[in-house]
């Protein structure tokens, strides 16, 4: 019989930060993949609109979402999804509105860490 927490749509995620946490430190950037893979599930879970905004809309010649630019600090290999002339200011600019509203979206909920 499984546990509650092992059928939470994000445990799998949740353990994974969990682990990398107790090898790295909670502050260490060697985790910043893990943590925001965690954030996507809890995203796509809770605030369904805006995270197919944020991880699935094309901005960038059906290619690349806001998820690809503004976590390419975390994902390197993302730089070949988008132009090489570089983003251009609309595209960032309808980013962060989509980043905010996200945002606003995932402080009005309430999540339980679902690993133990």
């Amino acid at each position: 019989m499984s546990s509650p927490e092992s059928s939470h749509p994000c445990a799998q995620v949740s353990l994974t930060v969990k682990q990398c946490h107790s090898k790295h430190g909670i502050q260490d950037e060697d985790c910043v993949q893990e943590e925001l893979e965690e954030k996507r599930c809890y995203s796509r879970l809770l605030c369904q609109k805006e995270a197919t905004r944020f991880y699935d809309d094309a901005i960038i010649d059906g290619r690349a979402s806001c998820s690809t630019l503004v976590e390419l600090f975390a994902f390197p290999e993302n730089d070949l999804l988008l132009p090489t002339g570089g983003v251009g200011k609309d595209q960032r600019n309808y980013c962060r509105r989509v980043v905010h509203a996200l945002a606003n979206c995932m402080s009005k909920q309430t999540v339980k860490k679902t690993y133990k």
